[in-house]
């Protein structure tokens, strides 16, 4: 049990204690670099999406613009139709915290099977999808692995959750744009998500942006040709 003073591990420094693990978000500073305190607050990090912002509500209103609009047609979302599958809510069973070969369709009444997974995401078929979330500071891009001429059903769900299974950086933890109450939110996620020790030393990770809405929900339409990624609370 982690009290509430425990702080999840961030990669930066070598730690001289070992009650504070130090192996959770990767480095992405020399150690070379000047020194910096391990967790005095950074510039906004350069990977993550413009207009983003933690908190969601009224604030979103005020984000800015997004970049222009996709060029392709062929990857364009106002072109193309989703799989069935994606535009119903609860069509699909899937912890996004957890491993893709989780996921199952209530509707087929027996476990999923890869057959099932190799069906077009969209039609007609596209070799590309940018998805966003409310909740999330990067994109999430997905390209065609299974067959290698258009994005899969298994591809999508393979792209979500090895890119959400991805541990921070320390910008990503400690930067202005986060407060002391937004990371107390990420620790929390961390804290629930992790089962055993092993789990916890690997960190915080991208999916904990998501906090308590880590339960797959569907994909909607997004701006400039994307689509966005949209989840609902999990179980108690």
């Amino acid at each position: 049990m982690f009290h509430n003073h425990a702080r999840p591990p961030i990669q930066t420094f070598p730690s001289t204690s070992s009650h504070t693990p130090t192996s959770a978000v990767s480095m992405t500073r020399p150690l070379s670099a000047s020194y910096v305190p391990p967790y005095w607050p950074g510039e906004r990090p350069k990977s993550w999406r413009r207009g983003f912002r933690f908190k969601s509500g009224i604030s979103s209103i005020f984000r800015s613009k997004s970049a222009s609009r996709l060029p392709d047609p062929s990857t364009d979302s106002a072109r193309l139709n989703l799989a069935s599958v994606l535009r119903h809510d609860e069509a699909i069973i899937l912890d996004l915290r957890r491993s893709q070969h989780l996921i199952q369709i209530p509707a087929l009444r027996r476990p999923v099977v890869s057959n099932d997974l190799m069906q077009p995401a969209t039609n007609p078929p596209t070799m590309f999808m940018r998805l966003f979330h409310t909740r999330l500071p990067w994109y999430i891009d997905v390209l065609p692995i299974g067959n290698g001429s258009y994005v899969t059903l298994g591809d999508l769900f393979m792209a979500i959750c090895q890119f959400l299974g991805e541990r921070i950086r320390h910008e990503d933890y400690h930067n202005d744009e986060l407060g002391a109450e937004d990371r107390e939110e990420l620790k929390q996620a961390w804290e629930k998500r992790c089962k055993n020790k092993k789990e916890r030393m690997d960190g915080v990770k991208r999916v904990d942006f998501l906090r308590e809405k880590y339960m797959f929900l569907g994909l909607i339409r997004g701006k400039s040709g994307m689509w966005q990624l949209r989840t609902r609370r999990g179980y108690p």
